[in-house]
């Protein structure tokens, strides 16, 4: 199994200084199924160039200045012009790919500058392991014998947070900062883990573009929930496709699939009353 991971971030409705909502995941595959979603990738591409090993993401203007140092201005205004139209095909042709997904979001207490700052640090590290519990999880309900973890390259050569979180719940089973904390999938070098972490550029993978494009729609569906995009947002019905591929789906979307913490209050409530009226159009059902 393979594992790729993108990270994101926005402000809730707390009126924060900086963003105070983290969000860290994407998909996760068996081996097998790699070249297949590739292709749907590759193929979608070909459609713009002969040469299908172009970057993209959701917020496809972060790319700008990767295709103007290469002399492809045009061809980046033309993907611009039809991103609507590349990401919605790359979405809906994958549904019949096997994938899941899996996203930790993670709200950062304190209203401030100075205050996120103190615990930002401590939250890339919660809303990392936070993910890779379920990935785990999802790896031994696979019976995989072998899974990789591919991160986006972080920011800032800021890896830290990441190799040391992946050592402890590789050779330990628990969180870093907080051994109490113990992965249910036991240490991750008993379920098939390989013993680091992967890391990457984004432009440079196709499967961790594509976990862009995910977790991009992912933040819009988490406006969504807090009544800053109206429900026909394009990142918003993205999500709705994707609805099947969330792990826990059909019932336990949120809390498998979307991992919130914390797990009660109202940043939980906010983004399950959301996928109840995104999926069916009321929250009449809390059990659906």
């Amino acid at each position: 199994m393979q594992w790729y991971g993108d990270n994101s971030e926005l402000n809730g409705i707390w009126d924060a200084d900086l963003p105070d909502i983290l969000l860290f995941g994407g998909i996760a595959l068996r081996k097998d199924a790699v070249p297949q979603l590739q292709q749907v990738i590759i193929r979608n591409k070909k459609r713009y160039s002969d040469h299908p090993y172009f970057p993209i993401k959701y917020n496809f203007r972060g790319l700008e200045t990767w295709y103007k140092q290469r002399g492809l201005s045009i061809l980046y205004k033309q993907l611009l012009h039809d991103s609507r139209t590349w990401r919605q095909k790359i979405v809906d042709e994958s549904l019949e790919c096997e994938y899941k997904i899996i996203i930790s979001c993670v709200n950062i207490f304190g209203q401030t500058a100075d205050r996120i700052r103190q615990s930002k640090e401590m939250a890339v590290r919660f809303c990392f392991s936070n993910a890779l519990m379920r990935v785990a999880l999802l790896a031994s309900e696979y019976n995989t014998s072998t899974c990789d973890v591919i991160l986006d390259w972080p920011e800032g050569n800021m890896h830290a947070p990441y190799t040391d979180e992946y050592r402890s719940a590789y050779v330990l089973g628990c969180c870093e900062l907080f051994p109490e904390i113990r992965y249910f999938a036991g240490p991750l070098k008993e379920v098939g883990f390989s013993e680091s972490p992967f890391f990457t550029r984004m432009e440079d993978s196709s499967l961790l573009q594509f976990s862009d494009l995910v977790v991009g729609a992912t933040r819009e569906f988490i406006d969504f929930c807090f009544n800053k995009k109206p429900i026909n947002a394009f990142g918003v019905q993205l999500i709705k496709s994707l609805v099947p591929k969330f792990r826990g789906y059909p019932h336990r979307i949120i809390g498998r699939g979307i991992s919130v913490a914390p797990p009660n209050g109202t940043f939980r409530d906010s983004l399950f009353q959301g996928m109840l009226k995104l999926r069916y159009g009321s929250n009449i059902d809390k059990n659906k």
